[in-house]
């Protein structure tokens, strides 16, 4: 079915990318943001998810040591 549809298995089972990300991304400057990332290069992709991993680890260790004190 995805063959004659021309989309992909991924695409046909979970929808188009654009509109699962603005079902689950309520922010709309962020999911903006995140649709001009995707077209970045894979060597700029790969430093926006690296920044975005440890941004996330420091809000996690922050959030671990606030809650054990």
């Amino acid at each position: 079915m995805a063959k004659i549809l021309d989309v992909s298995i991924d695409e046909l089972v979970f929808g188009a990318v654009t509109e699962r990300m603005e079902k689950n991304i309520s922010d709309q400057e962020l999911l903006s943001m995140f649709q001009k990332i995707q077209k970045l290069e894979q060597q700029q992709l790969n430093t926006v998810k690296d920044f975005i991993s440890a941004y996330l680890l420091k809000a996690d260790l922050q959030k671990n040591l606030a809650g054990s004190k």
